[in-house]
């Protein structure tokens, strides 16, 4: 097994314990290609993320549940800025997020990146949830107007039914 390979297959791993163990946001692998995978078809549950904003207040409308496609990954996978796609589909209104749903990592510690795949999907998570208010390069410059008029609202969290008995 070669260098890109054991990291994929190390991946893998991680991304099943992130599927086992992530609270309040849920993980969930739908699909997976290649032995090791290189391709991931994921979805997230109780993970708040503007899904569009309308009307003459710029009112936001949210969504919970999000699928996330990872793929094409480089063959340099695993040094730094070798990152492989990944695309929130349908695709939210977000600063770094292209109209196509693709997640815009270029900015300043994308070269740096060499995390492995279940912190770069908790980076993912952290991008929906707009936890993250220094938005750098953008995808969506309407998205990146908006948010920076209304950083009160964020970071944005699904809050618990407190009505039981």
């Amino acid at each position: 097994m070669n260098i890109r390979e054991q990291r994929l297959a190390n991946d893998y791993r991680a991304l099943q314990r992130l599927c086992a163990f992530k609270e309040p946001v849920k993980v969930k692998i739908v699909e997976k290609r290649g032995n090791p995978p290189d391709y991931y078809l994921l979805q997230l549950s109780n993970c708040k993320g503007v899904e569009s904003v309308s009307g003459d207040n710029d009112t936001p409308r949210y969504r919970t549940e999000h699928t996330i496609e990872i793929r094409d990954f480089p063959l340099e996978y695993g040094e730094p800025g070798k990152l492989p796609t990944i695309t929130i589909k349908p695709s939210i209104f977000h600063p770094n997020v292209y109209s196509s749903g693709n997640i815009c990592f270029d900015g300043g510690d994308k070269n740096a990146l060499i995390q492995p795949l279940d912190f770069i999907v908790e980076r993912v998570i952290s991008v929906i949830q707009y936890e993250n208010l220094r938005f750098g390069s953008h995808a969506n410059k309407d998205a990146r107007t908006w948010a920076n008029r209304n950083k009160h609202l964020f970071p944005l969290r699904v809050t618990p039914n407190l009505n039981w008995r």
